[in-house]
């Protein structure tokens, strides 16, 4: 997959469209199938679902340079403009780190310290002197310690990314409301193309969060899920 050109034919990529949604539909599920029906629906203007699927191409490759870099395209053609809550600079420097990587590449390096660390093991109950048995013993130590330092950060890192439930809103304009029901109040209007947080549901209705902290009640049927 490549990041969206200037030059790139819509008209190309229209007949790819329904070939990628078909695929979809059957349950097929893969980072370069979600990027490039990002980019078809890109090209033909539908933005609300090109966001739909390259964050469903991030959710499986997070650390994905071109998924984030067509990403910001497409959320910039978005109505809605909403200020995060601001983050602390550890909080930021956390999240980035641990998604540098996805859970399965953290969980991969965990399992090679810990063969790592196995195998110093297995050579300090053999070490012929005292001198080989210490550093055998020490590297042992310090390869599981990073082990299970790295399984921690896998699990964090899973957590982020698959714990929480999002959303895209796709109709052109819905309110949040009050409470589950049509005749809630009306409490802020939102847009096709909006990501907001799925805190609860009940009967047909998500309890919603947006970026910047406000909460309310959509209709399941004005939103798709990541």
């Amino acid at each position: 997959h490549t990041r969206l050109q200037g030059d790139w034919s819509s008209d190309v990529c229209s007949s790819d469209l329904m070939q990628y949604q078909n695929l979809v539909n059957d349950g097929k599920r893969s980072t370069a199938l979600f990027f490039n029906l990002g980019n078809c629906y890109y090209k033909n203007g539908e933005y609300a679902k090109a966001i739909l699927n390259y964050e469903r191409a991030k959710k499986i490759a997070p650390a994905d340079e071109d998924i984030e870099y067509n990403l910001k395209l497409a959320n910039a053609k978005a109505s809605d403009k909403i200020d995060p809550i601001p983050q602390l600079f550890y909080e930021r420097w956390w999240s980035v780190f641990i998604t540098n990587c996805s859970p399965t590449e953290w969980s991969a390096m965990a399992l090679a310290l810990l063969w790592i660390a196995a195998g110093f093991f297995i050579y300090y109950l053999f070490a012929g002197t005292v001198e080989k048995k210490k550093k055998s013993f020490y590297v042992a130590i310090i390869s599981f310690g990073l082990s299970v330092s790295l399984i921690l950060i896998a699990r964090s890192s899973y957590n982020l990314i698959y714990h929480y439930a999002y959303a895209i809103i796709m109709d052109s304009s819905a309110y949040a409301k009050s409470a589950p029901d049509e005749k809630g109040t009306n409490l802020f209007l939102l847009h096709n193309g909006t990501k907001v947080e799925v805190i609860e549901e009940q009967s047909g209705w998500k309890k919603i969060k947006i970026a910047n902290g406000n909460t309310g009640w959509m209709s399941s049927e004005e939103l798709e899920n990541i």
